[in-house]
């Protein structure tokens, strides 16, 4: 197998619809359980599934554009910044003048990277406005702003369909049925499933979406077809992104055209290197550096990579 970026930098676009959120991280000596916790650092960045997965492929130098809600406040304000500063368009956000950007306070383990969030949502009481690109190429939902993204799934009946399924909510429930790829949690599959893991699971996942479903598993790697593709092995510092990163990394993949097994590569390793920095957006890797981690792990998964071309 010959690890290569043969069609980087295609002409095509990508489309991201959900959920921004401003992160605010305190790295702790263990998470708390009515105990009091000296803080040992902290970070503050963008965060949410659809605004890092964006940031993603605009770092990568994808054609990018996304549809999010933010407050009109500072918060909103470094989300629209962050997002400008890898060229994702920014012209289909909707900022909410009647509401607070969405935030989060995230107690990260120092000891091993486990993470607890507390997020405080937006209300969505306004509408998102029917306001889309003319085209796209790949279209990414993670579960937020419904209307709009049943909208925008018949507005591009030739798209690349993609649903982050991190946390299960029954309105999703017709559009994950019909996207191409359902990338999903276990969390998310027990969820709607009713059950806890066993080795009936994917098969049922994939009752609901007969498309393609891919089961992430955190450091289990992923399921695809009853295969199992193992993670790539990182020096944990945060947990918090991984997910979003292997998302947008496989949306980018497609948005390539590359073929299944680079795609799943690509996003796998992208999500290991994710979790070696504390805060998911600034943790997301240049593609060279992703590049660099298959080649190196190239022998564990029985490839042959002597042929390896970063061009």
């Amino acid at each position: 197998m010959k690890w290569e970026m043969v069609g980087y930098n295609r002409v095509m676009s990508i489309l991201g619809i959900g959920q921004s959120v401003y992160d605010i991280y305190f790295v702790v000596d263990g998470l708390p359980m009515n105990a009091k916790k000296r803080v040992s650092s902290s970070r503050k960045c963008m965060g949410g599934p659809a605004s890092c997965a964006m940031y993603l492929c605009g770092k990568w130098n994808a054609q990018v554009s996304i549809c999010t809600r933010i407050g009109k406040d500072a918060f909103g304000q470094e989300i629209e910044n962050s997002l400008k500063s890898v060229n994702v368009c920014t012209d289909y956000m909707f900022i909410d003048e009647n509401d607070a950007t969405s935030i989060s306070g995230i107690l990260v383990d120092q000891k091993n990277g486990n993470r607890s969030i507390l997020n405080i949502p937006m209300n969505y009481l306004q509408p998102f406005p029917k306001k889309l690109p003319e085209s796209c190429d790949v279209l990414f939902f993670d579960g937020h702003e419904m209307e709009l993204s049943l909208f925008a799934y018949q507005k591009y009946p030739q798209a690349i369909t993609i649903f982050d399924g991190d946390k299960y909510k029954p309105e999703t429930l017709l559009l994950l049925k019909q996207v191409d790829y359902l990338i999903c949690s276990v969390e998310f599959a027990q969820e709607i499933t009713g059950h806890t893991m066993n080795e009936d699971t994917y098969q049922e996942l994939c009752a609901i979406n007969s498309h393609h479903v891919i089961l992430t598993m955190g450091d289990q790697g992923c399921m695809y077809q009853n295969r199992i593709y193992p993670a790539y092995s990182a020096k944990v510092v945060d947990t918090t992104g991984a997910g979003d990163v292997f998302h947008g990394a496989f949306a980018f993949g497609l948005d390539q055209h590359w073929d299944f097994e680079k795609t799943i590569h690509v996003a796998s390793a992208a999500s290991s290197l994710c979790c070696e920095g504390l805060g998911g957006v600034v943790s997301v890797p240049d593609l060279d550096d992703v590049f660099m981690r298959m080649q190196m792990n190239c022998e564990f998964y029985n490839k042959t990579c002597e042929n390896f071309d970063n061009k």
